[in-house]
């Protein structure tokens, strides 16, 4: 009997620590917004000693414990939680500034526009040496968080020398763009009437548009809402043309439809992605993870805490893990912008499905690239032909998701691309409707 009471009061004395450590979490949570990291963190700790020292009271109380001058249960619980909400909530984490990480920039100065929200926006000009007299190009990036690189401008001059005018640009908040007067400014919505905005400012009366990745999702929008206004479209392993799950949940559902997706392959030349704690600290990891689920879960348009520079840097070590492109100092090689990330997903996903309307559009000629190692299956890719009127499709062997980075898949894009352009046959056309790239026992993504 002696021993049951023993293990009982053990057993309450947990739960009643956890429900001290859920206190503290719940209180932080729902403070941080409305005071600030260092607030909340204070107010958290004093009623956790609170609730701690009436806890063990009733504890004592319930198995006829002595009574204790001095309440170490509650000390002790609260000193524990003190330092981890001072490790993770006030102490900040790494930044590009902080490990002295610098970022190769486009390759020329951008101009700057003013958009429909009042903010700016960094465009980059290609200007050809003679013009071909065919519609400009804009470049759309991925992301969302994303911006064109130097890799991207090797890319586009590569238009500019056949004489066309071509145009990428910073997306809001992103590379060079200031960040915008206000979070809001991160929606679908708005990056789709960017493209309205620079075509307005540089007198565009029709567009090429070419779209890399996420960069698929804007131009698909673009194109249902303005179809005069593009003369083609170049898509480049762009992602899925559906709504994601919210809106569209057929896609998902469809397990007929699924079960005929096949993986895509993976470059057996390029190494596995290496572990984001391979270059981040546990503490760091954590206060990034809180921060996000609990913007998410509160449904704000900011961060909760800690600084923009923090997320930002936090992002681009995730996604330069999962494309496994770190510089040899294992730094990162791009800078993400979190909120331009976090909020244009979610804005991607419970925005209205547009694929019905977009069905019943006399749409622009569609080029859609399949390279051998990217990362959309052909068989999302070949639905494109369900959505636009007039759908071709090019492999891009040995190349993967960025394209352009392989002088093969450099040149597949600008050949095919200007003839896209042209209004040409497409010379490299695939027209088969197999899966050009099936996965290989050995090179599949898993």
């Amino acid at each position: 009997m002696k021993f049951l009471k023993g293990f009982l009061n053990i057993a309450v004395g947990v739960v009643f620590t956890l429900v001290a450590v859920l206190l503290a979490l719940i209180s932080f949570s729902v403070l941080v917004y409305p005071t600030n990291a260092y607030v909340a963190v204070i107010i958290s700790l004093a009623l956790v000693f609170i609730a701690m020292f009436f806890l063990n009271k009733l504890r004592r109380k319930l198995f006829k414990l002595a009574h204790k001058q001095i309440p170490l249960n509650a000390i002790i619980t609260t000193a524990v939680l003190a330092v981890v909400m001072v490790a993770i909530f006030w102490i900040p984490a790494k930044t590009f500034e902080s490990t002295g990480t610098t970022v190769a920039g486009y390759g020329f100065e951008p101009e700057y526009i003013t958009i429909h929200t009042g903010d700016e926006i960094a465009v980059y000009v290609h200007k050809p040496v003679a013009s071909n007299g065919q519609d400009p190009i804009l470049f759309v990036v991925g992301g969302p968080g994303g911006y064109p690189s130097h890799s991207t401008k090797l890319y586009l001059d590569e238009y500019a020398k056949l004489g066309y005018t071509v145009y990428t640009y910073d997306p809001i908040g992103c590379g060079k763009s200031p960040l915008p007067k206000e979070t809001s400014a991160y929606s679908m919505t708005h990056e789709v009437e960017v493209i309205n905005d620079i075509m307005k400012h540089y007198n565009m009366e029709q567009v090429n548009l070419i779209a890399s990745s996420y960069g698929g999702n804007v131009v698909a929008r673009f194109i249902e809402q303005y179809p005069a206004q593009v003369n083609a479209y170049l898509s480049v392993d762009t992602a899925p043309i559906y709504s994601m799950e919210v809106n569209y949940p057929g896609q998902e559902n469809d397990m007929d439809f699924m079960n005929t997706v096949e993986d895509v392959r993976r470059n057996p030349l390029v190494a596995e992605p290496a572990q984001i704690t391979d270059y981040t600290s546990p503490r760091e990891l954590a206060r990034f993870l809180y921060g996000m689920n609990l913007m998410k879960l509160m449904g704000k348009n900011d961060i909760p805490y800690g600084s923009y520079e923090e997320y930002d840097y936090m992002i681009s070590l995730i996604v330069s893990t999962a494309t496994n492109s770190f510089t040899e100092g294992g730094k990162p090689t791009r800078h993400m912008n979190f909120l331009s990330n976090i909020l244009n997903t979610a804005s991607l996903e419970s925005s209205p499905d547009f694929t019905e309307n977009l069905k019943g559009k006399n749409t622009p000629p569609v080029l859609v690239v399949q390279p051998e190692f990217g990362i959309v299956p052909w068989q999302i890719h070949y639905q494109y032909g369900e959505y636009f009127d007039n759908v071709k499709f090019v492999t891009a062997p040995k190349s993967g998701h960025d394209v352009w980075k392989t002088e093969i898949g450099k040149d597949i894009l600008v050949r095919n691309g200007d003839a896209l352009f042209r209004g040409e046959v497409i010379p490299d056309e695939y027209t088969s409707t197999e899966n050009p790239f099936p996965p290989t026992s050995d090179g599949a993504k898993k």
